[in-house]
């Protein structure tokens, strides 16, 4: 389902004192308004997970309660590849400071309900996503390796890898030592193994900051990643739903 084609959006309109931003998308529905930064961190974060297949900012979504027609527009709808999990297929999320929350408890309180009612009407969950879930390690790793996500894969480098790391373990670091000895150069070796790591070819724990120390594997053959593990797509499934 590409989103722009089923949601009106909310225009996000420029004044003195707003935040208002471009954040450019790979996603069907092109590049999003935003207007927060923790609005963009998000959305980097989900259009790096392999599980996202579209993304759209300001949807107006339209339901009845009691008999009346309303309208409810969270900050973001996100559209899942389907993968046979039990996770929900689409979110749509309220992004707000934790300070925020707390302070104004009473006043989103029956904001949240009506986004819940209209979620549930378009078949998705509703989350409110903070910055303790958002500003995490995985925010520098998406935004060192999608840069990679621009070109496909070179397989012919990927599979020097895997043929010369094997299914075990290493070090970042342990790997471009290998493949030096190999006559390999460094810079190449690096952006080889980002990019095997940016397209889920080689695996390694992305929660925790992406650096030489990180151990990766090469994923065997046929054994697709469960795009409900990445790390982003795990805090959307625990985060708050009030």
């Amino acid at each position: 389902m590409v989103l722009k084609e089923h949601f009106q959006q909310r225009p996000i309109e420029a004044t003195f004192s707003s935040f208002r931003s471009m954040v450019p998308l790979r996603t069907p529905s092109g590049p999003q308004q935003v207007e927060s930064e923790l609005e963009a961190e998000l959305l980097e974060q989900l259009a790096f997970a392999p599980g996202t297949y579209d993304l759209l900012t300001q949807p107006i979504i339209e339901y009845a309660t009691n008999g009346r027609a309303r309208r409810y527009t969270p900050d973001i709808i996100v559209q899942l590849h389907a993968s046979g999990d039990d996770a929900p297929s689409r979110y749509v999320i309220e992004v707000k400071r934790q300070a925020d929350l707390i302070a104004n408890a009473a006043q989103y309180a029956p904001k949240f309900e009506a986004g819940r009612v209209a979620a549930e009407n378009v078949g998705a969950a509703f989350r409110i996503m903070s910055e303790d879930r958002i500003r995490t390690p995985y925010l520098a790793n998406a935004r060192l390796l999608r840069r990679h996500l621009d070109a496909d894969p070179e397989l012919a480098a990927f599979d020097h890898i895997r043929r010369e790391l094997g299914a075990h373990g290493v070090t970042v670091a342990e790997a471009i030592a290998l493949l030096r000895s190999l006559g390999m150069d460094e810079p190449d070796i690096r952006a080889g193994i980002e990019q095997a790591v940016a397209w889920r070819m080689l695996l390694c724990d992305l929660s925790r900051p992406f650096d030489d120390a990180t151990v990766v594997c090469a994923r065997a053959p046929g054994d697709l990643p469960r795009p409900v593990d990445d790390p982003i797509m795990m805090s959307l499934w625990d985060a708050d739903s009030a």
